[in-house]
């Protein structure tokens, strides 16, 4: 697994080390890696995510994992940014038809690629897939992360509203888990087959 190192300006993030008990799993909303680092460079509000992986599966480190970030949201409660790593995927995110084609981004841009998940949920119902190589890379980079900081390989694999995982559980979850308004990552993304990818490379060490 090859690491790409592509720091933020120090002003950016947290440069403080912080015990790290989860995982946490997002996506862009976006069709490149770009746009997502490039803002994470310029916000004054310290939001990034610690790794992100572009769709053939390239893995960026955006800062030391041991640092910090606001990933949840700026309304969130800091411990629960500090205690996990943040993992931002490269994806679209939700898309709106329209005729024959599909847009993304609240129906701006053409979304060009081919593998679309059907499944309401939140609301929308048209998913960009995430690829293959993608989905490797992130379970590569994820079981080498719970080796690093001592964090089990379970993954909460229900696309659910679920706060409390906050507080009670140690492991991998999602965006849309802890923020009602989120839906990253989507149902688009594996989680059951993300868990096994998992489980068969902790259990290859």
């Amino acid at each position: 697994m090859e690491i790409i190192k592509k720091y933020l300006p120090d002003n950016q993030y947290y440069n403080e080390e912080a015990r790290k008990t989860q995982i946490c799993l997002h996506h862009t909303a976006s069709a490149e890696a770009d746009p997502a680092y490039n803002w994470w460079k310029i916000t004054a509000e310290h939001i990034a995510a610690a790794y992100l992986i572009d769709k053939d599966g390239t893995i960026f480190e955006c800062f030391n994992p041991v640092c910090w970030a606001w990933h949840i949201g700026r309304g969130s409660t800091k411990r629960h940014n500090m205690q996990s790593i943040a993992i931002e995927l490269v994806n679209e995110g939700w898309l709106t038809k329209k005729g024959d084609n599909y847009y993304w981004y609240n129906g701006q841009f053409k979304y060009y690629g081919k593998d679309i998940i059907k499944k309401e949920y939140r609301e929308q119902i048209y998913w960009p897939a995430y690829p293959e190589l993608q989905l490797q890379a992130a379970a590569e980079l994820t079981a080498s992360l719970c080796r690093k900081f001592a964090i089990p390989g379970t993954v909460y694999t229900d696309y659910s509203y679920n706060a409390e995982l906050l507080n009670s559980f140690t492991g991998i979850y999602s965006h849309c888990n802890v923020r009602k308004d989120k839906t990253d990552i989507s149902p688009a993304f594996n989680l059951k087959l993300f868990q096994s990818e998992i489980n068969k490379l902790m259990e290859a060490k």
